[in-house]
């Protein structure tokens, strides 16, 4: 039995060891041995991916994640006589409040060997703890996990829209609206080191939304195990104001671009449909032919969505689950797909 469901935990500093004839739950505590043994653990869980995927994806998540700090929770391990029979992995993660970071992390990564089902149900409810203080983000449960993660008290982000455009000479299919010009004193890039800064990390202070950063863009298009290219709108001081992130998929077995996530600094969306409108006017931004289709989602039906050309429009559904501290339980929350452990 796999159980395939995440929680996100927390680290440690002592040595990665426990003896012990029942077995327990820790904070897991990283380091080499740990990281071998985890790979060996997973990859048994997950045949198809090797370990050395799982060694790519834990240097991704931990060393090279710019907002990890020695307190930052990285999972729990569950131990038996010093084997590795459980673990409920994290990748630390920023949101943005009034102007400040607020510490969060993505669950990722849960399996309990099948002889401990007991022990998965501890480690799920160890939750409830950690969400006191930081934002947990669920974004690939099992049905069964979505339920329980309700019973936590989790708001659930699960509808949205997704807005199919035309690229190239096909976009005059995607209606009788014109796009927005991006002001000439602007200019569109596709290279992250053509950035030097951000405007900000954040569009709104009075959302939850995501902290973005450049070296958070830089990490998150570094993924191991998902291409995730960007488009952006800087400035003639290499200041960036608005990109999106663009993935390749396929869409009932056809070749398109998703756009996970989105972005501006702007008050309004002018900026930013601006640079949509630049992709679909000009695929070469996208850095190799991938079919003519690309999907836009969001999760609040922003209305400067709703007004830009498009093939079509319907509903889908999607698995973001959010446990929030207390503090946020009734705050407002910008949601992008680009969050969680899909991807990474």
């Amino acid at each position: 039995m796999l159980l395939d469901f995440h929680v996100f935990g927390f680290i440690g500093e002592a040595k990665f060891t426990l003896m012990s004839a029942c077995p327990e739950i820790i904070p897991y505590q990283d380091g080499v041995v740990a990281r071998e043994a985890l790979a060996e653990f997973l990859h048994q869980g997950w045949p198809d991916v090797p370990v050395k995927l799982w060694r790519q994806r834990f240097t991704h998540w931990w060393d090279e994640n710019p907002v990890r700090s020695p307190q930052s929770h990285l999972g729990y391990v569950a131990l038996k006589e010093g084997e590795v029979i459980g673990f409920a992995g994290g990748i630390p993660a920023l949101f943005a409040w009034q102007g400040q970071p607020v510490q969060g992390g993505y669950a990722t990564s849960f399996r309990v060997h099948e002889d401990y089902p007991r022990i998965a149900a501890e480690m799920f409810l160890a939750q409830r703890e950690l969400m006191k203080e930081y934002l947990i983000v669920h974004s690939t449960p099992l049905p069964r996990i979505r339920e329980a993660l309700l019973k936590l008290g989790a708001r659930a982000e699960t509808q949205i829209t997704c807005h199919y455009l035309a690229l190239g000479k096909l976009a005059c299919f995607n209606g009788l609206q014109s796009w927005p010009s991006l002001d000439p004193s602007l200019r569109v890039i596709k290279d992250l080191t053509e950035v030097h800064q951000l405007a900000r990390p954040y569009r709104d202070a009075e959302r939850l939304e995501k902290w973005v950063s450049l070296d958070s863009l830089k990490w998150y298009q570094a993924s191991p195990v998902r291409k995730h290219h960007f488009v952006g709108v800087v400035d003639a001081q290499g200041t960036l104001s608005s990109f999106v992130f663009i993935t390749p998929r396929r869409r009932k077995g056809l070749p398109a671009w998703d756009v996970v996530e989105t972005f501006t600094t702007r008050e309004e969306s002018h900026e930013l449909l601006a640079l949509i409108g630049a992709v679909t006017q000009d695929p070469g931004l996208l850095p190799y032919d991938h079919g003519r289709l690309l999907t836009i989602a969001d999760f609040e039906q922003e209305p400067a969505f709703f007004g830009m050309p498009a093939l079509l429009r319907r509903q889908e559904e999607v698995c973001h689950y959010f446990l929030l501290p207390p503090a946020f339980q009734h705050v407002r929350k910008h949601t992008v797909l680009a969050e969680g452990d899909i991807g990474m």
